[in-house]
């Protein structure tokens, strides 16, 4: 582990990061902002329309967010250690696991198609889709809800 400053300001706001000396991969670990997110069953309500999708962190009763860094870490510091990191990088890769049931992940299985797949929305309020924009686009490496009850993203 390496306590990295961006921002080269104040040893106060440095953020603790894991390189992966290999790759060239700067990692920062992500984590719900509350302890842990319970399985359980979240939205029950008619199936949200592809024009309005149902947001976790803020539509959901009990839904929540993500916060980056470590939880000794001032969250202002980290926010803005990570803003300079993404100015400063060509790219990055978050992997996500939903645990699915009775939903679809990405691919419908009973009608094919990807209408209803998941939207996933970036710090900066823009969405991440399975299709459109290259640069705003997220690759599935497994896709279990359309069969199953688990899917990986990259």
């Amino acid at each position: 582990d390496y306590w990295l400053d961006p921002n080269q300001g104040s040893t106060k706001d440095v953020i603790k990061v894991f390189c992966n000396m290999e790759t060239g991969e700067t990692c920062i670990s992500a984590h719900p902002i509350s302890a842990s997110i319970p399985r359980k069953t979240w939205w029950t309500k008619s199936t949200p329309t592809a024009s309005k999708p149902v947001w976790f962190g803020a539509n959901m009763n009990g839904g929540t967010k993500f916060s980056y860094g470590n939880k000794e870490e001032l969250p202002n510091a980290v926010t803005i250690q990570i803003r300079l990191i993404r100015l400063l990088s060509k790219e990055g890769v978050q992997n996500v696991t939903y645990h699915c049931k009775n939903s679809v992940a990405v691919n419908d299985g009973a009608t094919g198609n990807l209408k209803k797949a998941l939207i996933l929305k970036g710090s900066n309020g823009q969405e991440v889709k399975v299709q459109g924009n290259s640069r705003l686009r997220y690759t599935v490496l497994e896709d279990g809800c359309s069969v199953s009850h688990l899917t990986t993203f990259l």
